[in-house]
């Protein structure tokens, strides 16, 4: 075998192996890619869980400081006529 013929298959084998390895970052690349996508939506749909969540509770607590707000004025207006 002549150098030429050793050098281009030296050369062969090595971009073999680089095609190789680059075939498999590249799948692990478009799996990490869909990954963060499926996370986003997840995460969006999360958050708009929690925003809503939060809006029901203030809601509730608005009601509840309200009605606690009647019921300490009924309460008086009962002592008053206790007394």
């Amino acid at each position: 075998m002549e150098m030429i013929e050793l050098l281009t298959l030296v050369g062969g084998i090595m971009l073999g192996i680089i095609s190789y390895f680059l075939r498999q970052t590249m799948s692990d690349l478009r799996n990490v890619k869909l990954m963060s996508y499926e996370n986003k939506t997840k995460i969006e749909v999360l958050e708009k869980e929690h925003i809503l969540r939060h809006q029901n509770l203030t809601e509730k607590f608005d009601e509840l400081k309200l009605t606690m707000s009647e019921l300490i004025k009924e309460i008086k207006e009962l002592n008053k006529r206790i007394k």
